[in-house]
């Protein structure tokens, strides 16, 4: 039986961060997947446990892996964002800040950590917002009726004897 997690985040390390494994490693990702499936199951009322994320209905689909990966990416993103600010308050290395130099007329531009965070948190965002509508759209394309109302859901009979006389 494939390991449904451990495949997720091999997937996620080389398309989202192209395999370099000094951002992210597949051990990693895979081991915050398997802390995190019952976020999936709060937001798609599933039940997947497990490192193959196996539930009452089978295997993670590809749609559960979806939601997933965003919600591992809208992680990464908060992440980064808290490290781009405290990399404000903590820096201590002189000219680790540094952008680009320039010598004629004596030009020094400087990163600003603020703006990178904020492009992270707008990152973070989208990614949520992508969360809710995978969840929204899981949860209405995978819904089964629950009970079926009628003559045609009660497997009963069509005649029914209510105790009228009958003519």
């Amino acid at each position: 039986m494939p390991n449904v997690l451990e495949d997720l985040a091999s997937g996620i390390v080389v398309t989202e961060f192209a395999s370099d494994t000094g951002i992210a490693t597949v051990e990693n990702v895979s081991g915050w997947l398997y802390e995190n499936l019952g976020q999936v199951n709060t937001y798609l009322y599933t039940d997947f446990t497990g490192a193959n994320a196996s539930g009452a209905y089978g295997v993670m689909d590809i749609e559960a892996q979806s939601v997933l990966k965003e919600l591992y990416l809208c992680n990464y993103y908060n992440k980064e964002a808290r490290n781009a600010l405290r990399g404000i308050t903590n820096s201590s290395v002189s000219g680790d800040n540094i952008l680009s130099l320039k010598d004629g007329e004596s030009a020094v531009t400087f990163i600003n950590r603020n703006e990178v965070s904020k492009v992270y948190r707008g990152l973070a965002s989208d990614s949520m917002e992508r969360v809710t509508r995978l969840a929204a759209q899981y949860n209405i394309y995978q819904a089964q009726p629950r009970q079926l109302g009628g003559i045609d859901g009660s497997g009963a009979p069509l005649s029914f004897n209510y105790g009228y006389r009958t003519y």
